[in-house]
């Protein structure tokens, strides 16, 4: 079983809530598109060099529907969970494309699995 380093994943973890409550807060304040919001939170992540591919992830999850993205409590568990996804992926999906898209999928796959627990 791999563990997680405590300082990368927290500051991973930052990134992504960042941009999964930043896309998801353009969504929902000014009545953007999923597509249009993800793209402008993702343009201003490029800039951040060494955490661009964890914002981007962030800002795929943060497309997630309102139906169950809905409060700041989702946005958490779905950055945690992307969170721990990309940095266990990250020495085996080394340069394979999708990879951000797959773990933005599955982070909301187990917040709809895991929505009616909480």
């Amino acid at each position: 079983m791999a563990t997680i380093p405590m300082k990368p994943f927290s500051l991973t973890f930052l990134a992504f809530y960042l941009a999964c409550l930043s896309c998801w807060f353009l969504q929902t304040s000014f009545g953007m598109s999923p597509v249009l919001s993800a793209a402008i939170v993702g343009f201003l992540g490029s800039f951040v060099s060494v955490f661009a591919s964890v914002i981007y992830a962030g800002a795929f999850a943060g497309m997630c529907s309102h139906e169950y993205l809905s409060s700041h409590l989702h946005i958490v568990f779905i950055s945690l969970s992307g969170s721990a996804i990309y940095i266990l992926s990250k020495p085996y999906l080394n340069g394979f494309g999708g990879k951000l898209g797959v773990i933005a999928f599955l982070s909301s796959l187990l917040l709809v699995f895991t929505g009616g627990l909480w």
